[in-house]
């Protein structure tokens, strides 16, 4: 039995809640945009002084930029698939969950635009010091769990969306877990950047477990594979018990002691088998596409780019030792892949799930192959950079721009990094303007 068709549309309740997900998902994307070129502008010679930023507001805005693209994206996709994997009406715990999201991620935006709240750009959740943040935080948290418990019990059969749900519960727990040690530590909390890693850093890291399982599932629905196919279900079992492991370190280790924080490090090496194991499934799927492979077929072209650029992200992930800007190239890499499988997710299940699908053709060919050939030479420039000494979590370079390969490596990055703005916002026009659009349909005639 394949994943669910998408030509079997959602109607009623149901189809509203998955478009109200899909909104939150689309616009969060786009609000991370926005605050990326707010970054660059803040630091335009001259429209520091001409323009009243908020204190602090790179920092603010990075942070904000961060946690829309990465956090808020990635959860209201997997509220998305909730919806596909429910038989039932839409109850009103559901309702709440999803306005509780929403809240959550406004409370996110209020102190990057005022005088007020310290950035820390701390690994996975970075945070600013500012209760509207934290509530911010949490009621994101709270919405997304009672969006994923309703619809997790009344799923239909085992479906792998519930292996995302478990893992998604996992790494609440962690947060709060944590949370309770940092709070029993017999001095009064110091809100500091130290304070945000350490609370942040196991739930964080729990959380790439998350995004892998959303990764897979979003692989099956492109590659059409079978529901619950066993090395589907082999990897949902690793990486289950990957965060169960992950979960034991505080019953062995508190949060203040290095070597937690040293084996959830260890533990991302975990990832590797799930992905590797799932291929079993996926390579006799490839081996077929490559005999005819259809370009402006979005379930193949977004598959085997977000396959390409995820491989290449995880590969640099051997060489990046936290400091300098091989990191980010590492982690953008992965990240671009799985936005890559999203993408497909939107185009070829999610808007025709809701009657909105749109014409394929130029413009999602040309959109999924920008951003996945600007995503690819973004990190590669990045790598090349971060080996000649560029600082993470810096505004600049910091390399000697006088050596030609200094010059070549910004190049590649600044030039792959447009490319991939430039698809970005492709994708957020096509599905916005399906999403906003009244009609159940969307015709190529008034495309």
């Amino acid at each position: 039995m394949a994943l669910e068709s998408p030509s079997q549309i959602l109607t009623g309740s149901r189809a509203a809640l998955l478009r109200s997900w899909a909104l939150l998902a689309v616009i969060s994307l786009a609000l991370a945009g926005v605050f990326a070129i707010f970054l660059v502008l803040s630091r335009v010679p001259g429209m520091e002084d001409a323009v009243p930023w908020p204190t602090a507001f790179f920092q603010k805005g990075l942070v904000v930029h961060v946690i829309l693209s990465f956090a808020v994206w990635y959860l209201a996709v997997m509220g998305c698939l909730v919806q596909l994997n429910v038989e039932r009406s839409v109850s009103i715990v559901e309702k709440i969950g999803l306005a509780l999201a929403w809240v959550g991620t406004i409370l996110l935006l209020i102190p990057a635009l005022l005088d007020r709240g310290e950035p820390t750009l701390n690994n996975y959740i970075p945070i600013i010091i500012d209760p509207f943040y934290y509530a911010g935080l949490d009621i994101l948290a709270i919405g997304v769990f009672l969006g994923i418990l309703f619809g997790f019990r009344k799923s239909a059969g085992h479906h792998p969306i519930n292996a995302a749900a478990f893992l998604y519960l996992a790494a609440v727990i962690a947060f709060w877990i944590a949370a309770w040690q940092l709070g029993n530590q017999g001095t009064a909390i110091v809100l500091s950047h130290d304070y945000n890693e350490r609370l942040t850093w196991g739930g964080g890291h729990l959380l790439q477990f998350l995004n892998v399982a959303l990764l897979l599932v979003a692989w099956s629905y492109l590659g059409n594979l079978p529901k619950n196919n066993a090395p589907h279900r082999w990897a949902n079992i690793w990486l289950i018990a990957a965060s169960l492991a992950g979960l034991s370190f505080y019953a062995v280790w508190t949060v203040m002691d290095e070597d937690q924080t040293q084996a959830f490090t260890n533990l991302q090496y975990a990832l590797g088998p799930a992905v590797l194991i799932f291929g079993a499934a996926l390579l006799p799927v490839l081996r077929n596409q490559l005999k005819t492979f259809k370009w402006q077929d979005p379930a193949t072209l977004s598959l085997w780019a977000s396959i390409i650029v995820f491989a290449a992200g995880g590969v640099l992930g051997f060489f990046v030792d936290g400091t300098d800007t091989r990191t980010p190239a590492h982690y953008h890499g992965v990240i671009g892949g799985i936005n890559l499988a999203f993408v497909g997710l939107f185009y070829t299940v999610f808007l025709p799930k809701l009657g909105r699908a749109i014409p394929t053709g130029k413009l999602v060919t040309s959109q999924i192959i920008l951003y996945a050939l600007g995503q690819f030479l973004f990190i590669v420039g990045m790598f090349i950079a971060g080996g000649m000494g560029a600082a993470r979590k810096v505004m600049g370079t910091a390399i000697d721009m006088d050596r030609s390969a200094a010059v070549a490596a910004a190049g590649i990055r600044d030039f792959g990094g447009g490319l991939a703005i430039i698809g970005g916002v492709i994708f957020i026009f096509i599905a916005l303007k399906a999403l906003l659009r009244k009609l159940p349909e969307i015709t190529s005639e008034n495309f």
